[in-house]
């Protein structure tokens, strides 16, 4: 019999035999999401707390772009039929109250539509700029009757009794008139001046009158602050001013920055009918990152001081002198080695294993131990990036978080402008051999001090530090689990913070409290996942989303002490969703051959009364790398959950591991595939595989593998570099070769291969496509501008030339990274 007639037939019986139970079509999982749930988007709290809005998906539209606005009151009898969609004229003035509130919080301004909006107990809201230019960034200054915010590239300042509107300071990127040189007189020009009392007198007329018209424009009190004069061969990166008007901080960056090269990505689907093409990014390597410089403006006394950070701790030390030093010798030492007759047969012993073992010498230069200790020192200091700036309610300090361009260090800085000359000083410090944490990076003064709070990994967990300029940091919160989302509440004394922590299970998140003296409290118990929370504006209450790997996310709201447990205000999700038989995953801790901690599995297993035997495995490999799938929250991977109940339903056992370099799990999880991507995740992937065989009677001699992303490139070395393990694949949206992919991602991980190539690659399929057996199906979306197409366009050159078989590419025209319409996500799976 034909084979491929053979393999029909089996598999016909097996999806007749196997689809038994209530579970939904693929074409149904892949629909538009609205036939589950649709959700709530919170927007906040209504100003004065009487309710909540949010926005929700429209019903029976395609997108995420149409959505429908939401008011619900809390407070009082609700009428019948609440909550109540806004109808557009109505959406004026629903204006969430988020915003800056007055210490008493009496008053609030915000920015909604590009205008401002100030709301006042007892009065409401009321519209203060209307306006064709927009206007954001809202504060009240620490006189409350005056209000500052942002209109174009200036800050304006408002006198709210008064009207007064004004600019906070001239700033202009041009030399200072005042600092010109001497003129550069010709021989005869000079010898004018010198012979004639009546020039003489006239230049002396000049310069008297132009000193004279100086100080009358500096006593001119009606004028705007300045002129401040800046560097002109730099641009402006930012403004922040202080809560007193008094003094602005300014951040710039050389002005010719950037003419790098980009990837261009073609459109095939156009209006015209031609083929267009868009510039979409630069592969790593090739980005070029501007210092960041800072200058601190006193409006007041009308001086510009600068604020350097050249003498940064560390900032002049180069933490990758000896992986630098080391591809050097490396190179010499290939290009002196002559290739042998066998080496040239074989292809070398530099092609990689095929059995997923680490490349020979991946423990010792490729992933450096954690170390602070100084690796090379030059005279010219490494560029800093600014993460984020604060003031102090007082406006005494304004804080900086800062970045080095290689994303080895971090500093938290803070300038005092009581003192005669302001300078940087560092708060916090910290380095990582491998790369700084983007997820734990918020910092901000405690309201009412000047005492910086902020998020740091350096003890290897994500946690809160509070410092007092000057004093030695104090943890607040410390142990094996990480914190997310922090808000203070209250002020003074009397401040605490909320956030969101997995201390209780690192794939449970929920809200707790912790003052500032460390005294942690648990806010909520649900179990499942706290996904985003906000205070009302009074703090005594808490909107919250909450959902767990079966239920849609719903809006709760609860008392700010915990007193009492959360009250559902939504219910969005469908009878048509509740009428499935959905499998519901386990979550596995699987012990690690490799790490001190267990691998969080999400499991799906089949019904054991209708399939006795062995089954079969798939793997499903998330994206993003960062990111977490074994958690008991609904996922962004909800197709993915449901695609896994039909597989379930035909026999297959599902893993969905939280492998290393996984969110969740602290900095040495996280940075585990630092140098070696791919390779710890296999390993990962190797104890999966043994846990399931001795515990779910899974079949390991048929395993399957896909994802997206990320996950489309693990499958890919699964595939490549595990062929006697991996039996078929399906990548989806693959990085196939990290030289092609983003500068800013990639070099965390990998640094760059001007630096070193060797780990590019180690760790990109492309170069392992010879170890392809299996059955490998590549899907792309030619609009992807995150991992563009040319990736697997150049990976189905690699592999028709190394004339593989066994595998299939299909293309999407219109799809960008994450697919849209339902018609390509129903094809592709």
């Amino acid at each position: 019999m034909n084979r491929w007639l053979s393999y029909f037939i089996i598999s016909l019986c097996a999806t007749l035999a196997g689809a038994q139970g209530n579970v939904p079509t693929l074409k149904q999982i892949m629909a538009d999401p609205s036939w589950f749930a649709r959700s709530p988007e919170p927007l906040g709290w209504l100003a004065d707390g009487s309710g909540i809005l949010y926005d929700q998906r429209r019903e029976g539209v395609l997108g995420r772009e149409t959505t429908d606005r939401f008011v619900l009151m809390l407070e009082g009898a609700s009428p019948a039929g609440w909550p109540r969609m806004l109808e557009d004229a109505d959406r004026t003035l629903a204006i969430p109250a988020n915003g800056d509130w007055t210490a008493d919080r009496a008053a609030l301004i915000a920015s909604h539509q590009g205008d401002v909006f100030v709301w006042r107990a007892g009065a409401g809201w009321s519209q203060l700029t209307r306006t064709t230019d927009r206007e954001f960034s809202p504060m009240f200054l620490a006189d409350p009757r005056r209000v500052a915010f942002r209109r174009g590239g200036a800050w304006m300042i408002r006198d709210l009794a008064g009207g007064l509107e004004m600019e906070a300071a001239d700033i202009r990127f041009a030399e200072d008139p005042e600092k010109k040189k001497e003129p550069d007189r010709k021989d005869l020009e000079q010898q004018q001046l010198d012979l004639f009392r009546f020039l003489q007198e006239r230049e002396k007329r000049r310069e008297s009158n132009e000193a004279i018209d100086r100080s009358r424009v500096q006593q001119n009190t009606a004028r705007v602050p300045g002129p401040f004069y800046l560097d002109p061969k730099q641009r402006d990166r930012g403004q922040w001013l202080s809560p007193s008007g008094a003094w602005m901080l300014v951040a710039t960056a050389p002005r010719d920055g950037g003419n790098e090269p980009t990837d261009q990505m073609p459109r095939y689907v156009t209006d015209s009918g031609y083929v267009t093409t868009t510039r979409v990014r630069t592969k790593v390597g090739y980005e070029k990152r501007d210092p960041i410089r800072f200058a601190l403006l006193d409006l007041k006394n009308e001086r510009v001081i600068d604020l350097a950070t050249d003498d940064l701790p560390g900032i002049r030390e180069d933490p990758l002198a000896e992986i630098r030093a080391a591809a050097a010798e490396r190179k010499k030492a290939e290009a002196k080695t002559e290739p042998t007759e066998q080496d040239a047969e074989t292809g070398g012993e530099d092609e990689g294993e095929t059995d997923g073992g680490k490349p020979e010498g991946a423990d010792e230069t490729d992933r450096p131990e954690r170390s602070d200790r100084a690796k090379s020192t030059s005279a010219k200091p490494r560029g800093v990036s600014q993460i984020g700036v604060r003031w102090s309610d007082s406006g005494r300090y304004v804080a900086a978080m800062l970045r080095s361009h290689d994303n080895k260090d971090r500093w938290i800085v803070a300038a005092d402008t009581t003192q005669k000359d302001p300078a940087w000083t560092v708060v916090h410090h910290v380095r990582d051999p491998a790369w700084i944490s983007w997820e734990f990076n918020q910092m901000g003064f405690v309201p009412g001090t000047d005492t910086l709070w902020y998020t740091s990994e350096h003890s290897g967990w994500g946690h809160l530090y509070k410092a007092a300029i000057g004093d030695d940091p104090v943890a607040l919160t410390e142990g094996p689990w990480e914190v997310r989302e922090v808000t203070p509440v209250g002020r003074g004394d009397d401040a605490a913070f909320l956030m969101r922590t997995n201390r209780t299970d690192h794939g449970v998140y929920e809200i707790e409290r912790v003052g500032l003296d460390g005294v942690r409290t648990a806010l909520t118990s649900l179990g499942g996942t706290v996904e985003s929370f906000t205070l009302s504006p009074d703090q005594g209450r808490i909107l919250l989303t909450w959902s767990t790997a079966m239920d849609p996310p719903e809006l709760f709201a609860m008392p700010a002490d915990g007193s009492q447990a959360p009250t559902r205000l939504t219910k969005t999700d469908t009878a048509l969703y509740r009428s499935y038989d959905l499998v519901t995953p386990r979550f596995v801790k699987i012990p690690s051959s490799h790490a001190d901690l267990p691998i969080h599995t999400r499991v799906y297993l089949p019904d054991p009364e209708r399939f006795p035997g062995p089954r079969p495995v798939v793997i499903f490999a998330h994206g993003a790398g960062y990111l977490q799938f074994a958690y008991n929250g609904w996922s962004n991977y909800f197709r993915e959950h449901m695609f896994h109940t039909l597989l379930a339903d035909r026999g297959f056992i599902v893993l969905g591991p939280d492998f290393r370099h996984s969110e969740g799990y602290g900095r040495d999880w996280r940075a585990a595939v630092y140098r070696v991507m791919g390779y710890p995740e296999l390993e990962d992937f190797d104890d999966c595989l043994a846990y399931a065989a001795e515990h779910f009677n899974a079949d390991t001699e048929r395993v399957g593998i896909y994802g997206g992303s990320y996950g489309g490139f693990m499958t890919l070395m699964a595939m490549f570099l595990k062929p006697d393990v991996y039996d078929a694949g399906a990548a989806l949206r693959s990085v196939t070769d990290w030289r092609h992919y983003n500068h800013g991602w990639t070099s965390n991980i990998l640094d760059t291969p001007q630096v070193d190539p060797g780990p590019f690659d180690r760790s990109s399929p492309i170069t392992h496509a010879e170890g392809l057996r299996g059955r490998l199906e590549i899907l792309h979306g030619l609009e992807d501008d995150n991992v563009v197409a040319q990736d697997v366009i150049r990976l189905s050159q690699r592999l028709i030339e190394l004339e593989k078989t066994g595998w299939n590419m299909t293309l999407y025209p219109i799809e960008p990274h994450g697919f849209i319409e339902p018609s390509s996500w129903l094809d592709e799976y």
